[in-house]
């Protein structure tokens, strides 16, 4: 589960991205065909999951904004 704040950040980069490639494709002469471009522009980011740490920081950070919940380990 990722947080708010990672939501917004993600959103700002796809809200960038887009000016950026409106601008890339604004100054080409001539476009060529789109496997040209969804090289360059598609790259997959490796995805990696969170530490059982990182999941904690997550859920605190979630119940610290007054969602209320209660943490508590298993085994």
């Amino acid at each position: 589960m990722r947080g708010a704040g990672d939501a917004l950040k993600r959103d700002r980069e796809r809200v960038l991205f887009g000016a950026w490639a409106t601008e890339r494709f604004a100054r080409e002469e001539k476009l060529r065909g789109f496997p040209h471009y969804a090289k360059s522009m598609l790259a997959q980011e490796k995805r990696t999951r969170q530490t059982p740490r990182e999941l904690l920081a997550t859920f605190e950070a979630i119940r610290a904004s007054g969602v209320p919940m209660t943490i508590r380990r298993v085994g």
